[in-house]
């Protein structure tokens, strides 16, 4: 079987080794494994370190090829320039593609870049070949999708974005399987955009959905439970890793920090990463002594630093986009061993709440917070075991050989079908 993975803004094997894999590298490993051929397509410009990148034919994994698809490139993820870039993108993937003579098995497309995707589901129509597209995020209705967002302000810019609109309705309506780390989002995605008409007169069938969670790639260092941790009633530790983005409510947490403060409870709150929001999060935190900023840092590292710290921050803003996802920031902290503090509600407030691998607590309510830690403090045999219930769950449902090999004998059932 012949895959090709369309997928920007990821690291790529050309890349080298120091940086994470997500599900490009991944998905093409486990497929090789499988003894099946993948093709990578993905840009010339690198999305996360805004650079581009060079001859890429010496790097090449044994069955797995890439490919780069020029662009002019961006310095800011949000700019006309970054849209400008994802046309000029689309036009020569389409170029690109329509140069070949070799036709794949099936394609598995990443939404968005929505223009990408387009492209994507226009050739795979035309070629009469299955396709995926694998939903990370709601596109283009995360521009909208707001918390206390003013009605005619949500009209306005839900009316700009009429165009992407459309690119998602047909995108929705002609392909064959749309996916994402939640059935749910697949199935909003699907729900939100399909036109059935357009579905049955083209396609002749409904786009089935499907879930494939994003994990962590295989380690061979594995997290070890049975280290003793510092006593929380002395010091509790947490741990947030991630990018600094506007999506996170980093004011209820100073203010929990400061009511225990005042409490003179002792807590430490570590911060690991760097993003567009960087300078605005460290601003909230001026002045508060017990919060500390790490920059950026690797796998190893944040093994390392999760083996002095018995809880894991989460503290989305309540958006659809997080709701019905599961983002790989949880199944991160599962790995690690870390229960999970979190305001979101849907999908992640049920996981928590169903398995008990850490505490859900009211978005923007610093109060109810503060007595959520004060009683995990003085329990501390409650860190204990939802810590193990967290890196049970990763092991059993979402550790890289399960999450894989499902979605490989998808893949091969979906092209075995046709």
């Amino acid at each position: 079987m012949l895959v090709w993975i369309l997928q920007t803004g990821e690291p790529l094997n050309c890349d080298g080794n120091q940086l994470r894999p997500m599900r490009a590298i991944n998905l093409s490993k486990a497929l090789v494994s499988r003894g099946h051929k993948v093709e990578i397509i993905s840009t010339r410009f690198f999305h996360q370190e805004k650079r581009f990148r060079k001859n890429i034919k010496k790097n090449n994994i044994t069955g797995i090829k890439e490919t780069l698809v020029d662009s002019p490139g961006y310095k800011s993820n949000i700019s006309v320039r970054r849209l400008f870039d994802h046309h000029i993108l689309s036009f020569n993937l389409l170029i690109n593609l329509l140069s070949r003579d070799e036709k794949p098995d099936i394609m598995f497309v990443g939404f968005p870049p929505i223009e990408w995707s387009l492209i994507s589901i226009c050739y795979s129509f035309l070629k009469s070949i299955p396709i995926v597209i694998d939903v990370k995020d709601l596109w283009p209705d995360i521009f909208w999708d707001k918390e206390n967002i003013n009605p005619v302000k949500k009209e306005f810019i839900k009316f700009l974005f009429l165009p992407y609109r459309i690119y998602s309705i047909l995108i929705a309506s002609l392909t064959d399987f749309i996916t994402g780390p939640t059935e749910l989002i697949a199935k909003y995605f699907k729900n939100n955009y399909q036109n059935k008409f357009l579905s049955k007169i083209l396609k002749n069938q409904d786009p089935r959905t499907f879930p494939s969670p994003i994990v962590p790639p295989k380690e061979e260092e594995r997290i070890k439970l049975d280290l003793i941790k510092s006593d929380p009633k002395e010091c509790l530790n947490i741990l947030f890793i991630g990018s600094l983005m506007s999506v996170y409510d980093f004011e209820t947490i100073k203010k929990s920090i400061q009511i225990l403060n005042n409490k003179k409870i002792k807590i430490k709150l570590f911060i690991a990463g760097r993003g567009g929001s960087e300078n605005y999060i460290k601003d909230i935190f001026n002045h508060i002594e017990n919060v500390y900023f790490l920059g950026w840092i690797n796998r190893k590292e944040a093994i390392d630093i999760s083996l002095n710290c018995h809880l894991a921050l989460a503290p989305y803003k309540n958006i659809k986009n997080y709701e019905l996802n599961l983002v790989n920031k949880y199944i991160d902290y599962m790995s690690l061993g870390l229960p999970i503090l979190s305001p979101l509600e849907g999908f992640p407030y049920e996981l928590i709440n169903k398995y008990e691998i850490g505490w859900n607590y009211p978005p923007k309510s610093s109060s109810t917070l503060v007595r959520i830690i004060i009683d995990i403090i003085e329990s501390p045999n409650k860190i204990k075991l939802r810590s193990e219930n967290a890196l049970r769950l990763f092991k059993t449902k979402y550790n890289f050989e399960i999450v894989y090999d499902q979605l490989v004998n998808k893949l091969e059932q979906i092209t075995n079908n046709q």
